[in-house]
């Protein structure tokens, strides 16, 4: 890692040369990607993704905690209103989602791209002034419309509610 470290960076200019010439002494290394792993879908059978386990945004987008909030209202919003059918909710919560969270992830990878220290495999960095971007950062910002499920009944009221408790409040 080191080497490869040493390679890719080589040539930056600022203090790049001084800081690779402590690597080898330095007690403690830690080097890690930032990876992205995008999905089809974020459901399968019972089981519902929601947050970082669904959307992985990345740290690039800065809007994990924002999208693991409003994916947590709505997966509810839709289980509850689907009387609790898992196959329906998540249909529904994956439908009122995607483009929500599509947009997000592009956010991220688009950061990403203008990290990209320059070299031969390196895409081009992105032209941030074209209207394809206002409209992505729209989306991204705007792009999911929460419902008002206040008429909805919740797990308590509902037969067939998946959570069963004995605790008491």
């Amino acid at each position: 890692q080191k080497v490869q470290l040493r390679e890719r960076l080589a040539g930056l200019g600022w203090l790049t040369s001084d800081i690779l010439a402590h690597l080898d002494d330095t007690p403690d290394f830690y080097l890690d990607q930032v990876a992205q792993v995008v999905m089809d879908r974020w459901s399968s059978g019972r089981v519902g993704l929601l947050g970082d386990a669904a959307f992985s945004s990345s740290p690039m987008s800065g809007q994990g905690t924002g999208l693991a909030l409003v994916g947590a209202y709505v997966l509810a919003g839709e289980l509850a209103a689907a009387g609790w059918d898992h196959d329906a909710g998540f249909a529904r919560y994956e439908a009122r989602m995607r483009s929500f969270v599509e947009a997000n992830q592009e956010i991220g990878r688009l950061n990403a791209r203008t990290r990209d220290v320059p070299g031969p495999d390196a895409e081009p960095r992105p032209d941030f002034a074209g209207e394809w971007f206002t409209e992505l950062v729209g989306r991204a910002i705007n792009g999911v419309e929460l419902p008002d499920y206040a008429g909805v009944p919740d797990s308590t009221t509902s037969a067939g509610s998946p959570i069963s408790s004995s605790a008491k409040q």
